[in-house]
């Protein structure tokens, strides 16, 4: 009853019969976010600048993280962090749909979802930056390193193109991003959590350290990036539909959540069977 009483209420002030909008929160200064951004990329370019310096950096952090190649209990732990999006992108949304739900600021919501589409944007460049880039090899394929393969890695093996900078980290921590501007220290244990899951690329020979810590850079300096005030427009746009058609929102919310947390995995699997699709499946998500 008290519901209906507060809705007609709604009704009566706005006039038209149509629900008030709900005013959107204060809009915080883009400059706090540009800092972050001009930070993420200084970082990006220092990651890339240790990949000159292989023996300095990344293989001594990769030889000690594959030291542990070999325990079964390890092993298997690693494997499982890499394979199942379980523990990466499907925990990541989780969150990213407690933020939404548990915030009502529409202005945050408007940043939330421009940052999502940012994540998503800075896996596509880290993709191409993989094949564009003179890097290195996967330590994986890397003869000059000794890579150790951990046992569980019999039944597959990584990528044969350039490994820098990561694409699953560009969008990992692109969300865990998106979750800090929300609730910063929600986003910092999200942040904690992926940098030990991440490890996993490291593990299977997937990635050197400079790469994990490039991707992450491109993902955040994206998502801090996409919070000027142009961006986060279309994600008011957004928004909007989500107040004018609430159904619709949520049912391709969902669908998108579900591919975005799983990288696209199935839909790049099906294009890859499909000969016109071919080309740009290998250049962008094989």
């Amino acid at each position: 009853m008290k519901f209906l009483t507060t809705r007609a209420k709604a009704l009566r002030r706005n006039g038209s019969g149509v629900p008030a909008t709900p005013r959107l929160g204060a809009s915080p200064s883009f400059e706090r976010y540009k800092r972050n951004a001009l930070i993420s990329a200084a970082i990006l370019i220092a990651a890339f600048c240790l990949v000159r310096l292989p023996d300095d950096f990344d293989r001594p952090l990769e030889r000690a993280i594959n030291y542990f190649a070999g325990s079964e209990f390890i092993d298997t732990l690693f494997f499982d962090l890499d394979t199942y999006f379980t523990f990466t992108g499907a925990l990541l949304f989780s969150l990213i749909w407690l933020c939404w739900f548990g915030d009502s600021d529409w202005e945050r919501r408007a940043r939330g979802l421009a940052g999502i589409c940012a994540a998503l944007v800075a896996g596509i460049i880290s993709r191409l930056l993989q094949h564009a880039l003179p890097t290195h090899p996967r330590p994986f394929y890397d003869a000059t390193f000794g890579f150790h393969p951990p046992s569980m890695l019999s039944q597959t093996s990584p990528s044969t193109w350039n490994s820098f900078p990561s694409d699953h980290a560009a969008v990992f921590f692109g969300l865990v991003a998106v979750i800090w501007l929300f609730r910063p220290r929600l986003g910092l244990c999200a942040f904690i959590w992926l940098a030990f899951a991440e490890t996993s690329r490291a593990y299977i020979g997937a990635h050197y350290p400079s790469d994990l810590i490039g991707g992450a850079a491109l993902g955040f300096c994206l998502v801090w990036s996409a919070q000027a005030g142009s961006v986060v427009r279309v994600g008011r746009r957004v928004a909007a539909w989500e107040r004018a058609s609430p159904a619709v929102f949520y049912g391709c919310a969902f669908f998108f959540s579900y591919q975005m947390a799983t990288l696209f995995a199935e839909v790049r699997s099906a294009a890859g069977g499909v000969g016109l699709l071919r080309k740009l499946y290998d250049l962008l998500l094989g």
